[in-house]
């Protein structure tokens, strides 16, 4: 074991020994993350199409069996569920039970008033628990509706042209126009843009937030050491003097390792979260841990004192983490702002978990593991730059 090793070793057991780093690391990202979870975890995670409709057909003629015919299809699809009702008021009670989110009911005189062109109301009755059901309700009968209306149009424009009354067989148009493509469709698509879950969301939010709190530890214990008058007693050993800063560097680097690696194993447990293809996110967690230990790395270099060093980096982990989109996705703001995002390395590592986190291969991880690691590499030389003048003084 080299000196690097040996002053890594040692600063590795004191931190073990005043439990800091485990409040820091492991203890408060997960209280925070299940805390969120709970609270706003329905909210933020993809929700499924769970439709309950029903359908009370009172007019019971080829015209209105045609929307019957339209849900039902929908329904093979398994995007709704349809339920008849032979009466408005098992449909009501049904809604007030909470069967079903809303009905869609049709009156007597449906195919009369079609055939006669005149207006016709289709009643759609909701839950008040169910605003966005209810909504998608109406916009099925309102398409239903056009199409009707469309229809007598175009048997009206027919009579003009002829001159005379319609085809006795008018009424089948109905029927024709049930075989006709929909009018409207609701469709389980896939995003272009991968979206984490919301457990898995909120627990890698909390992981590389306070990843940069914890790397700290490491770092910033060579301005300690400064202050203290210990580090002029390590300098003169002989030693070369990168020994030292890459031994502060790799304290860093394995604390982070190791509670980003806890946090990911404890939220998949506790929480559910789905962190995808395991090589994706060890390579994720490795260039996520370099970059955090490199930007901490260059504000030690700068800073005076190792309170100084401390606050800055509290601040520039806050600002990072916001803008990163770790307590919320700032990408779906659009503009400049979505864009601005990605000049943090918070916001990498977070779209290349939700890259791999849906079953895709851990290659997909690797364009933002590319670009942690050229973010590492700009400032970790930097910061190497800074540290060592710092031990040249």
């Amino acid at each position: 074991m080299g000196a690097a090793g040996r002053i890594a070793v040692k600063d590795l057991k004191l931190r073990v020994r005043d439990r800091s780093a485990f409040i820091i690391g492991i203890i408060a990202p997960l209280a925070l993350a299940y805390i969120f979870y709970l609270i706003f975890g329905g909210a933020l995670g993809a929700q499924s199409i769970d439709l309950q409709f029903g359908l009370v057909d009172q007019d019971s003629t080829e015209i209105s069996e045609a929307l019957g015919q339209i849900l039902s299809e929908v329904e093979s699809e398994g995007l709704l569920v349809v339920t008849e009702y032979e009466d408005e008021a098992a449909a009501e009670a049904a809604v007030d039970g909470g069967d079903i989110d809303a009905y869609i009911l049709l009156a007597p005189g449906l195919a009369d008033a079609s055939l006669q062109g005149n207006e016709y109301t289709i009643e759609v009755v909701g839950s008040v628990d169910s605003p966005t059901a209810t909504q998608i309700a109406a916009s099925i009968a309102e398409q239903f509706g056009s199409g009707i209306g469309q229809a007598q149009l175009s048997v009206g424009t027919a009579v003009a042209l002829l001159g005379g009354p319609p085809p006795a067989d008018v009424a089948s148009w109905g029927q024709e126009a049930a075989e006709r493509p929909r009018a409207f469709s609701l469709e389980d698509i896939s995003a272009e843009t991968r979206q984490l879950d919301a457990s898995t969301y909120l627990a890698a939010g909390m992981a590389i937030f306070f990843l940069f709190f914890t790397v700290q530890f490491g770092v910033l214990g060579l301005l300690e050491e400064e202050r203290d008058g210990t580090l002029a007693r390590l300098l003169a050993a002989p030693i070369a003097r990168t020994s030292v800063v890459t031994g502060k560097a790799l304290v860093s680097i394995g604390l982070g390792v190791v509670s980003m690696t806890i946090l990911v194993l404890a939220t998949h447990f506790l929480m559910g979260a789905t962190w995808g293809a395991p090589l994706g996110v060890a390579l994720l967690i490795g260039a996520g841990v370099l970059a955090a230990v490199s930007i901490i790395g260059l504000i030690a270099g700068m800073a005076k004192t190792p309170e100084g060093a401390g606050n800055l980096g509290a601040i520039i982990a806050v600002i990072l983490g916001m803008l990163g989109g770790t307590f919320f996705p700032v990408g779906q703001a659009g503009g400049f702002l979505s864009s601005l995002t990605f000049i943090t390395p918070h916001a990498w590592f977070m779209h290349g978990l939700a890259e791999i986190s849906g079953g895709a291969e851990w290659t997909a991880a690797l364009p933002s593991v590319g670009a942690l690691l050229l973010i590492g590499l700009v400032f970790g030389s930097v910061g190497w730059i800074l540290l060592n003048r710092r031990l040249a003084r």
